[in-house]
């Protein structure tokens, strides 16, 4: 099957959509159990720092280094973490709000979907009246399982080569 890019009416696009809109829904609710069950086993999830340069000399993105590089068990391990006393960058939690837009799907084969997407995170932390802001696009892949879509790869392309938060302990 060639790759098509899905148009807004389609079944699929919906689906597609819906599933980041349940999976934003999710973390911002701090429900990670749950999350986790959006998660394939196999997955590749990673923020690549950003660089600063010519445009001549590449992407922007560094090829070594990662706010995050994890995968379906480091991911495990730190939302256990989260459930102890020793996550300390987020006790309290942080108060976060997840914006989805520019939601683009291709459909690679019949159980993969390709999704790139803008992600605004406004976060609010203990009692501070202003809001912390990360801008990106992430870019997704989604394999359909037994029990529906799954995220198998993430690739997050924050917008700010100097982020604006004091720790990055939250999922994007």
């Amino acid at each position: 099957m060639e790759a098509r890019k899905l148009k807004l009416s389609d079944p699929l696009y919906f689906e597609a959509f819906g599933f980041l809109q349940d999976e934003a829904e999710l973390l911002d609710n701090n429900q990670f159990q749950e999350w986790l069950s959006y998660l394939s086993s196999d997955l590749i999830y990673t923020m690549p720092t950003r660089t600063t340069h010519e445009r001549t000399a590449g992407s922007g993105y560094s090829q070594n280094m990662f706010h995050f590089e994890d995968n379906y068990n480091t991911i495990t391990m730190r939302i256990k973490r989260l459930q102890t006393e020793h996550a300390w960058a987020e006790d309290p939690p942080s108060r976060t709000r997840r914006f989805v837009t520019n939601v683009r799907v291709t459909q690679e084969d019949e159980n993969k979907l390709k999704i790139k997407s803008y992600l605004l995170l406004l976060r609010n932390r203990m009692n501070d009246p202003h809001y912390q802001l990360l801008s990106a696009e992430r870019c997704d892949c989604l394999v359909r399982s037994d029990s529906g879509l799954k995220l198998s790869k993430r690739e997050i392309l924050v917008d700010q080569s100097t982020l604006g938060m004091d720790n990055l302990a939250i999922f994007l």
